[in-house]
Protein backbone atom coordinates (compact mmCIF):
# COMPACT_ATOMS: atom_id res chain seq x y z
CA UNK A 1 0.00 0.00 0.00
CA UNK A 2 2.84 2.40 0.85
CA UNK A 3 4.43 1.78 -2.55
CA UNK A 4 1.16 2.57 -4.30
CA UNK A 5 0.78 5.76 -2.31
CA UNK A 6 4.39 6.73 -3.10
CA UNK A 7 3.83 6.13 -6.81
CA UNK A 8 0.59 8.15 -6.73
CA UNK A 9 2.27 10.97 -4.80
CA UNK A 10 5.13 11.02 -7.31
CA UNK A 11 2.67 11.24 -10.19
CA UNK A 12 0.82 14.14 -8.57
CA UNK A 13 4.05 15.88 -7.58
CA UNK A 14 5.31 16.00 -11.17
CA UNK A 15 2.01 17.19 -12.71
CA UNK A 16 0.95 20.78 -13.30
CA UNK A 17 -2.79 20.27 -12.82
CA UNK A 18 -3.18 19.34 -9.09
CA UNK A 19 -2.33 22.82 -7.75
CA UNK A 20 -4.70 24.74 -10.10
CA UNK A 21 -7.51 22.25 -9.49
CA UNK A 22 -7.03 22.29 -5.73
CA UNK A 23 -6.86 26.08 -5.53
CA UNK A 24 -9.96 26.36 -7.73
CA UNK A 25 -11.83 24.42 -5.07
CA UNK A 26 -10.37 26.81 -2.49
CA UNK A 27 -11.64 29.71 -4.61
CA UNK A 28 -15.17 28.31 -4.54
CA UNK A 29 -15.03 27.92 -0.76
CA UNK A 30 -13.58 31.42 -0.38
CA UNK A 31 -16.34 32.90 -2.51
CA UNK A 32 -18.98 31.05 -0.50
CA UNK A 33 -17.48 32.34 2.77
CA UNK A 34 -17.23 35.94 1.56
CA UNK A 35 -20.75 35.92 0.13
CA UNK A 36 -22.10 34.43 3.35
CA UNK A 37 -20.53 37.27 5.31
CA UNK A 38 -22.09 39.79 2.93
CA UNK A 39 -25.47 38.14 3.49
CA UNK A 40 -25.14 38.28 7.29
CA UNK A 41 -23.60 41.71 7.77
CA UNK A 42 -25.36 44.92 6.88
CA UNK A 43 -23.43 47.84 5.33
CA UNK A 44 -23.57 49.81 8.60
CA UNK A 45 -21.65 47.01 10.35
CA UNK A 46 -18.73 47.15 7.89
CA UNK A 47 -15.76 49.45 8.53
CA UNK A 48 -15.41 52.35 6.15
CA UNK A 49 -12.45 51.39 4.03
CA UNK A 50 -11.43 52.09 0.45
CA UNK A 51 -11.42 48.36 -0.38
CA UNK A 52 -15.02 48.06 0.79
CA UNK A 53 -16.29 50.93 -1.32
CA UNK A 54 -17.50 49.16 -4.45
CA UNK A 55 -19.96 51.80 -5.58
CA UNK A 56 -23.09 50.72 -7.38
CA UNK A 57 -23.70 47.39 -9.04
CA UNK A 58 -22.46 48.74 -12.37
CA UNK A 59 -19.20 49.93 -10.79
CA UNK A 60 -18.59 46.64 -8.99
CA UNK A 61 -19.43 44.60 -12.10
CA UNK A 62 -17.12 46.68 -14.29
CA UNK A 63 -14.32 46.22 -11.77
CA UNK A 64 -14.78 42.45 -11.61
CA UNK A 65 -15.06 42.19 -15.41
CA UNK A 66 -11.80 44.11 -15.88
CA UNK A 67 -10.02 41.99 -13.26
CA UNK A 68 -11.19 38.67 -14.70
CA UNK A 69 -10.39 39.55 -18.32
CA UNK A 70 -6.94 40.89 -17.41
CA UNK A 71 -6.09 37.89 -15.23
CA UNK A 72 -7.20 35.44 -17.92
CA UNK A 73 -4.81 37.17 -20.31
CA UNK A 74 -1.98 37.07 -17.76
CA UNK A 75 -2.71 33.42 -16.99
CA UNK A 76 -2.43 32.63 -20.69
CA UNK A 77 0.92 34.42 -20.80
CA UNK A 78 2.14 32.43 -17.81
CA UNK A 79 1.12 29.11 -19.35
CA UNK A 80 2.83 30.15 -22.60
CA UNK A 81 6.03 31.04 -20.74
CA UNK A 82 5.91 27.69 -18.95
CA UNK A 83 5.58 25.81 -22.24
CA UNK A 84 8.48 27.76 -23.77
CA UNK A 85 10.69 26.98 -20.77
CA UNK A 86 9.77 23.29 -20.94
CA UNK A 87 10.60 23.27 -24.65
CA UNK A 88 13.99 24.91 -24.07
CA UNK A 89 14.76 22.55 -21.21
CA UNK A 90 13.86 19.52 -23.32
CA UNK A 91 16.18 20.67 -26.11
CA UNK A 92 19.08 21.57 -23.83
CA UNK A 93 18.93 18.92 -21.10
CA UNK A 94 16.70 16.18 -22.50
CA UNK A 95 12.98 15.53 -22.47
CA UNK A 96 13.21 13.22 -19.44
CA UNK A 97 14.13 16.22 -17.31
CA UNK A 98 10.84 18.00 -18.01
CA UNK A 99 9.41 16.34 -14.89
CA UNK A 100 11.90 18.28 -12.74
CA UNK A 101 10.36 21.52 -14.02
CA UNK A 102 6.74 20.46 -13.68
CA UNK A 103 7.45 19.36 -10.10
CA UNK A 104 8.65 22.82 -9.07
CA UNK A 105 6.17 23.89 -6.34
CA UNK A 106 6.70 27.58 -7.12
CA UNK A 107 5.59 27.12 -10.72
CA UNK A 108 2.61 25.03 -9.67
CA UNK A 109 1.61 27.55 -7.00
CA UNK A 110 1.90 30.49 -9.41
CA UNK A 111 -0.37 28.86 -11.97
CA UNK A 112 -2.72 27.79 -9.19
CA UNK A 113 -3.05 31.30 -7.74
CA UNK A 114 -3.99 32.75 -11.13
CA UNK A 115 -6.50 29.98 -11.75
CA UNK A 116 -7.97 30.46 -8.28
CA UNK A 117 -8.39 34.21 -8.80
CA UNK A 118 -10.07 33.77 -12.17
CA UNK A 119 -12.49 31.18 -10.75
CA UNK A 120 -13.26 33.43 -7.79
CA UNK A 121 -13.84 36.42 -10.08
CA UNK A 122 -16.28 34.48 -12.26
CA UNK A 123 -18.23 33.32 -9.21
CA UNK A 124 -18.23 36.86 -7.80
CA UNK A 125 -19.65 38.21 -11.07
CA UNK A 126 -22.72 36.01 -10.59
CA UNK A 127 -23.50 37.73 -7.29
CA UNK A 128 -23.35 41.32 -8.59
CA UNK A 129 -26.32 42.45 -10.64
CA UNK A 130 -26.08 45.29 -13.14
CA UNK A 131 -28.63 47.64 -11.58
CA UNK A 132 -27.94 46.68 -7.97
CA UNK A 133 -28.03 49.62 -5.49
CA UNK A 134 -24.83 50.45 -3.66
CA UNK A 135 -26.31 49.28 -0.35
CA UNK A 136 -26.90 45.77 -1.77
CA UNK A 137 -23.49 45.28 -3.41
CA UNK A 138 -21.58 42.37 -1.75
CA UNK A 139 -18.67 44.53 -0.75
CA UNK A 140 -16.62 41.82 0.99
CA UNK A 141 -16.89 39.57 -2.07
CA UNK A 142 -15.67 42.37 -4.35
CA UNK A 143 -12.91 43.37 -1.93
CA UNK A 144 -11.56 39.81 -1.78
CA UNK A 145 -11.46 39.71 -5.59
CA UNK A 146 -9.42 42.91 -5.62
CA UNK A 147 -6.99 41.56 -3.00
CA UNK A 148 -6.52 38.34 -4.98
CA UNK A 149 -5.77 40.38 -8.10
CA UNK A 150 -3.08 42.33 -6.24
CA UNK A 151 -1.61 39.06 -5.00
CA UNK A 152 -1.51 37.80 -8.59
CA UNK A 153 0.64 40.75 -9.62
CA UNK A 154 3.20 39.88 -6.92
CA UNK A 155 3.06 36.20 -7.89
CA UNK A 156 3.65 37.17 -11.52
CA UNK A 157 6.90 38.91 -10.61
CA UNK A 158 8.04 35.98 -8.49
CA UNK A 159 7.13 33.57 -11.29
CA UNK A 160 9.27 35.45 -13.80
CA UNK A 161 12.15 35.41 -11.34
CA UNK A 162 11.83 31.66 -10.85
CA UNK A 163 11.51 30.89 -14.55
CA UNK A 164 14.62 32.92 -15.33
CA UNK A 165 16.64 30.57 -13.11
CA UNK A 166 14.98 27.31 -14.12
CA UNK A 167 17.04 26.89 -17.29
CA UNK A 168 20.40 27.63 -15.61
CA UNK A 169 22.46 24.43 -15.75
CA UNK A 170 23.66 24.62 -12.14
CA UNK A 171 20.09 24.95 -10.86
CA UNK A 172 18.92 22.04 -12.97
CA UNK A 173 21.74 19.85 -11.66
CA UNK A 174 20.98 20.85 -8.09
CA UNK A 175 17.28 19.98 -8.47
CA UNK A 176 18.00 16.53 -9.90
CA UNK A 177 20.64 15.97 -7.22
CA UNK A 178 18.09 16.81 -4.53
CA UNK A 179 15.85 14.05 -5.87
CA UNK A 180 18.74 11.58 -5.56
CA UNK A 181 19.47 12.81 -2.04
CA UNK A 182 15.85 12.19 -1.09
CA UNK A 183 16.17 8.55 -2.15
CA UNK A 184 19.44 8.13 -0.26
CA UNK A 185 17.97 9.49 2.98
CA UNK A 186 15.40 6.70 2.93
CA UNK A 187 18.10 4.03 3.27
CA UNK A 188 19.37 2.83 6.67
CA UNK A 189 22.84 3.85 7.82
CA UNK A 190 25.44 1.15 7.22
CA UNK A 191 26.65 -0.61 10.39
CA UNK A 192 24.50 1.74 12.39
CA UNK A 193 20.76 1.55 12.56
CA UNK A 194 19.43 -1.93 11.73
CA UNK A 195 18.22 -2.59 8.21
CA UNK A 196 14.59 -2.86 7.23
CA UNK A 197 12.85 -5.68 9.05
CA UNK A 198 12.84 -8.89 7.06
CA UNK A 199 15.71 -8.02 4.73
CA UNK A 200 19.05 -9.75 4.58
CA UNK A 201 22.00 -10.82 2.49
CA UNK A 202 21.59 -14.56 3.08
CA UNK A 203 22.77 -16.96 0.44
CA UNK A 204 19.81 -18.54 -1.31
CA UNK A 205 19.98 -22.37 -1.29
CA UNK A 206 20.29 -23.82 -4.78
CA UNK A 207 17.56 -26.39 -4.17
CA UNK A 208 15.03 -23.69 -3.30
CA UNK A 209 14.12 -23.06 -6.95
CA UNK A 210 14.86 -26.37 -8.63
CA UNK A 211 11.18 -26.56 -9.49
CA UNK A 212 8.91 -23.55 -9.74
CA UNK A 213 5.77 -22.13 -11.33
CA UNK A 214 5.74 -18.94 -13.37
CA UNK A 215 3.52 -15.93 -12.83
CA UNK A 216 3.25 -13.80 -15.97
CA UNK A 217 2.61 -10.10 -16.19
CA UNK A 218 -0.72 -8.85 -17.47
CA UNK A 219 0.66 -5.35 -18.11
CA UNK A 220 3.53 -3.84 -20.05
CA UNK A 221 5.70 -0.99 -18.86
CA UNK A 222 8.28 -0.07 -16.24
CA UNK A 223 8.27 -1.59 -12.79
CA UNK A 224 7.65 1.47 -10.62
CA UNK A 225 7.65 -0.22 -7.22
CA UNK A 226 7.33 -3.61 -5.54
CA UNK A 227 5.35 -3.94 -2.32
CA UNK A 228 7.80 -6.31 -0.69
CA UNK A 229 6.08 -6.27 2.70
CA UNK A 230 2.65 -7.22 1.36
CA UNK A 231 4.22 -9.67 -1.07
CA UNK A 232 6.13 -11.41 1.74
CA UNK A 233 2.92 -11.60 3.80
CA UNK A 234 1.07 -13.23 0.90
CA UNK A 235 3.96 -15.68 0.39
CA UNK A 236 3.91 -16.54 4.11
CA UNK A 237 0.17 -17.23 4.07
CA UNK A 238 0.56 -19.49 1.03
CA UNK A 239 3.79 -21.04 2.44
CA UNK A 240 5.78 -20.39 -0.75
CA UNK A 241 8.96 -18.64 -1.82
CA UNK A 242 8.78 -15.97 -4.54
CA UNK A 243 11.67 -14.92 -6.76
CA UNK A 244 11.79 -11.64 -8.67
CA UNK A 245 14.54 -11.52 -11.32
CA UNK A 246 14.35 -7.74 -11.68
CA UNK A 247 14.16 -4.61 -9.57
CA UNK A 248 12.30 -1.32 -9.75
CA UNK A 249 13.08 0.48 -13.00
CA UNK A 250 13.17 -2.65 -15.19
CA UNK A 251 10.93 -2.88 -18.25
CA UNK A 252 8.35 -5.64 -18.10
CA UNK A 253 6.79 -7.10 -21.25
CA UNK A 254 3.22 -8.27 -21.30
CA UNK A 255 3.14 -12.01 -20.49
CA UNK A 256 6.75 -11.76 -19.32
CA UNK A 257 8.00 -13.58 -16.23
CA UNK A 258 6.72 -11.53 -13.32
CA UNK A 259 7.65 -14.00 -10.59
CA UNK A 260 8.75 -17.56 -9.89
CA UNK A 261 6.91 -19.44 -7.16
CA UNK A 262 8.26 -22.48 -5.33
CA UNK A 263 6.89 -25.08 -4.72
CA UNK A 264 4.82 -24.86 -7.91
CA UNK A 265 1.84 -26.87 -6.68
CA UNK A 266 0.95 -24.15 -4.14
CA UNK A 267 0.43 -21.43 -6.74
CA UNK A 268 -3.26 -20.63 -6.80
CA UNK A 269 -5.18 -18.13 -8.95
CA UNK A 270 -5.68 -15.98 -5.83
CA UNK A 271 -1.94 -15.89 -5.11
CA UNK A 272 -1.19 -15.11 -8.76
CA UNK A 273 -3.58 -12.16 -8.61
CA UNK A 274 -1.96 -10.89 -5.40
CA UNK A 275 1.53 -11.06 -6.93
CA UNK A 276 0.38 -9.09 -9.97
CA UNK A 277 -1.25 -6.56 -7.64
CA UNK A 278 1.87 -6.04 -5.49
CA UNK A 279 4.13 -5.29 -8.49
CA UNK A 280 3.27 -1.79 -9.72
CA UNK A 281 3.82 -1.31 -13.47
CA UNK A 282 3.41 2.04 -15.24
CA UNK A 283 4.32 3.93 -18.38
CA UNK A 284 7.32 5.72 -16.85
CA UNK A 285 10.07 5.04 -14.34
CA UNK A 286 9.83 6.72 -10.95
CA UNK A 287 12.39 7.28 -8.17
CA UNK A 288 10.20 5.53 -5.59
CA UNK A 289 12.47 2.45 -5.30
CA UNK A 290 14.82 3.13 -8.22
CA UNK A 291 18.07 4.80 -7.13
CA UNK A 292 19.48 4.68 -10.64
CA UNK A 293 16.60 6.78 -11.98
CA UNK A 294 17.81 10.20 -10.69
CA UNK A 295 21.42 9.15 -11.39
CA UNK A 296 20.58 8.60 -15.05
CA UNK A 297 18.88 12.00 -15.17
CA UNK A 298 22.09 13.64 -13.99
CA UNK A 299 24.08 11.59 -16.48
CA UNK A 300 21.75 12.80 -19.25
CA UNK A 301 22.70 16.39 -18.43
CA UNK A 302 26.40 15.52 -18.64
CA UNK A 303 25.96 13.67 -21.95
CA UNK A 304 24.15 16.64 -23.49
CA UNK A 305 26.89 18.96 -22.26
CA UNK A 306 29.61 16.73 -23.76
CA UNK A 307 27.85 16.39 -27.11
CA UNK A 308 29.51 18.16 -30.11
CA UNK A 309 26.47 20.41 -30.55
CA UNK A 310 26.74 21.92 -27.05
CA UNK A 311 30.38 21.20 -26.04
CA UNK A 312 30.14 22.42 -22.45
CA UNK A 313 32.54 20.30 -20.34
CA UNK A 314 32.16 22.59 -17.33
CA UNK A 315 28.52 21.57 -16.97
CA UNK A 316 29.54 17.91 -17.17
CA UNK A 317 32.13 18.53 -14.44
CA UNK A 318 29.44 20.10 -12.26
CA UNK A 319 27.38 16.94 -12.74
CA UNK A 320 30.34 14.81 -11.66
CA UNK A 321 30.76 16.97 -8.54
CA UNK A 322 27.13 16.53 -7.57
CA UNK A 323 27.34 12.80 -8.27
CA UNK A 324 30.39 12.57 -6.02
CA UNK A 325 28.54 14.33 -3.21
CA UNK A 326 25.51 12.04 -3.49
CA UNK A 327 27.55 8.84 -3.91
CA UNK A 328 29.71 9.69 -0.91
CA UNK A 329 26.59 9.67 1.25
CA UNK A 330 25.19 6.61 -0.47
CA UNK A 331 28.37 4.68 0.34
CA UNK A 332 27.56 5.14 4.01
CA UNK A 333 24.12 3.60 3.59
CA UNK A 334 22.92 0.03 3.48
CA UNK A 335 21.41 -1.02 0.18
CA UNK A 336 18.33 -3.29 0.13
CA UNK A 337 19.13 -6.98 0.57
CA UNK A 338 18.35 -9.89 -1.72
CA UNK A 339 16.09 -11.79 0.68
CA UNK A 340 12.97 -10.93 2.64
CA UNK A 341 11.99 -13.15 5.56
CA UNK A 342 8.91 -13.68 7.69
CA UNK A 343 8.82 -13.45 11.47
CA UNK A 344 10.10 -17.03 11.82
CA UNK A 345 13.18 -16.26 9.71
CA UNK A 346 12.02 -18.25 6.68
CA UNK A 347 12.98 -16.83 3.30
CA UNK A 348 9.84 -15.69 1.48
CA UNK A 349 11.12 -13.37 -1.27
CA UNK A 350 14.33 -13.52 -3.29
CA UNK A 351 14.88 -10.21 -5.08
CA UNK A 352 17.50 -8.89 -7.46
CA UNK A 353 20.02 -6.90 -5.49
CA UNK A 354 20.98 -3.30 -6.16
CA UNK A 355 24.75 -3.25 -5.72
CA UNK A 356 27.29 -0.45 -5.54
CA UNK A 357 28.99 -1.82 -8.65
CA UNK A 358 25.81 -1.29 -10.66
CA UNK A 359 25.26 2.17 -9.19
CA UNK A 360 28.82 3.25 -10.03
CA UNK A 361 28.35 1.86 -13.54
CA UNK A 362 25.20 3.95 -14.00
CA UNK A 363 26.99 7.06 -12.70
CA UNK A 364 30.32 6.83 -14.55
CA UNK A 365 30.14 4.57 -17.62
CA UNK A 366 28.41 6.88 -20.11
CA UNK A 367 30.21 9.99 -18.87
CA UNK A 368 33.54 8.22 -19.30
CA UNK A 369 32.63 7.09 -22.81
CA UNK A 370 31.38 10.53 -23.89
CA UNK A 371 34.31 12.41 -22.34
CA UNK A 372 37.11 10.04 -23.35
CA UNK A 373 38.48 12.52 -25.90
CA UNK A 374 38.49 15.38 -23.35
CA UNK A 375 41.49 15.02 -20.99
CA UNK A 376 40.17 17.70 -18.64
CA UNK A 377 36.97 15.71 -18.19
CA UNK A 378 38.85 12.46 -17.57
CA UNK A 379 41.18 14.12 -15.05
CA UNK A 380 38.24 15.63 -13.20
CA UNK A 381 36.48 12.26 -13.14
CA UNK A 382 39.62 10.55 -11.81
CA UNK A 383 39.93 13.20 -9.13
CA UNK A 384 36.33 12.64 -8.08
CA UNK A 385 36.88 8.88 -7.88
CA UNK A 386 39.95 9.50 -5.72
CA UNK A 387 37.93 11.68 -3.35
CA UNK A 388 35.19 9.03 -3.19
CA UNK A 389 37.83 6.66 -1.84
CA UNK A 390 37.67 8.63 1.42
CA UNK A 391 34.20 7.14 1.98
CA UNK A 392 34.93 3.48 1.15
CA UNK A 393 33.40 1.05 3.65
CA UNK A 394 33.27 -2.26 1.79
CA UNK A 395 35.51 -4.22 -0.54
CA UNK A 396 32.82 -4.00 -3.22
CA UNK A 397 33.03 -0.21 -3.18
CA UNK A 398 36.81 -0.25 -3.30
CA UNK A 399 37.02 -2.73 -6.20
CA UNK A 400 34.36 -0.87 -8.18
CA UNK A 401 36.08 2.50 -7.79
CA UNK A 402 39.40 0.99 -8.84
CA UNK A 403 37.76 -0.52 -11.91
CA UNK A 404 36.29 2.81 -12.98
CA UNK A 405 39.55 4.65 -12.36
CA UNK A 406 41.39 2.19 -14.61
CA UNK A 407 38.77 2.35 -17.35
CA UNK A 408 38.58 6.15 -17.28
CA UNK A 409 42.36 6.50 -17.65
CA UNK A 410 42.58 3.83 -20.35
CA UNK A 411 39.81 5.42 -22.44
CA UNK A 412 41.42 8.88 -22.28
CA UNK A 413 44.94 7.59 -22.97
CA UNK A 414 43.67 5.94 -26.15
CA UNK A 415 41.90 9.10 -27.34
CA UNK A 416 44.29 11.87 -26.19
CA UNK A 417 46.71 13.15 -28.83
CA UNK A 418 48.90 15.45 -26.73
CA UNK A 419 51.64 13.77 -24.66
CA UNK A 420 51.33 16.32 -21.86
CA UNK A 421 47.64 15.50 -21.55
CA UNK A 422 48.44 11.81 -21.32
CA UNK A 423 51.03 12.54 -18.64
CA UNK A 424 48.43 14.46 -16.60
CA UNK A 425 45.99 11.59 -16.94
CA UNK A 426 48.65 9.12 -15.71
CA UNK A 427 49.35 11.34 -12.70
CA UNK A 428 45.62 11.54 -11.89
CA UNK A 429 45.34 7.75 -12.21
CA UNK A 430 48.34 7.23 -9.91
CA UNK A 431 46.78 9.53 -7.31
CA UNK A 432 43.45 7.69 -7.53
CA UNK A 433 45.16 4.29 -7.24
CA UNK A 434 47.11 5.43 -4.20
CA UNK A 435 44.01 6.79 -2.48
CA UNK A 436 41.94 3.69 -3.21
CA UNK A 437 44.70 1.24 -2.25
CA UNK A 438 45.07 2.99 1.11
CA UNK A 439 41.75 1.44 2.04
CA UNK A 440 43.03 -2.06 2.76
CA UNK A 441 41.04 -4.78 4.60
CA UNK A 442 42.24 -3.61 8.01
CA UNK A 443 41.24 -0.02 7.23
CA UNK A 444 37.79 -1.15 6.20
CA UNK A 445 37.37 -3.14 9.41
CA UNK A 446 38.54 -0.24 11.56
CA UNK A 447 36.25 2.19 9.77
CA UNK A 448 33.31 -0.20 10.12
CA UNK A 449 33.97 -0.57 13.86
CA UNK A 450 34.23 3.20 14.19
CA UNK A 451 30.89 3.72 12.48
CA UNK A 452 29.28 1.09 14.70
CA UNK A 453 30.64 2.73 17.84
CA UNK A 454 29.45 6.15 16.67
CA UNK A 455 25.98 4.77 16.01
CA UNK A 456 25.92 3.14 19.45
CA UNK A 457 26.92 6.42 21.10
CA UNK A 458 24.17 8.28 19.23
CA UNK A 459 21.59 5.73 20.36
CA UNK A 460 22.85 5.93 23.96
Amino acid sequence: MLSKLSALRESLRTSLWPAPVGLSIVAALLWWGAYSLDSILVPEDLPRHVLLTAGSGDDARNLLTALVSSLITLAGVMFSITMVVLSLAANQFGSRLVRTYTSDPRTQLSLGVFTMTVVYGLLALRTVQKDMPAAEVPQITVAVALLLALICLVVMLLFLSVVARLVVADNVIERVSAELESGIKGLPIANGAPSTVGQGEDKVPDELFRDFAIVRSTEEGYVQAVEYGDLAKSACEADVVIRLDYRAGAFMCRHGWLAQVSPPDRLTPELETLIQKHVLIGDQRTPTQDLEFPIRHMVDIALRALSPGINDPNTAMAVVDRLRGALSRLMGRQLPGITYKDEQGTIRIVAKRTGFDGIFDAAFNQIRQAGAAKPAMAIHLLGSIARLAEHIRTAEQRDSLMKHAEMTAAACLRAAEEEHDRADVRLALAAARHKICEMGPSDLENRSEGVTRSAALRQA
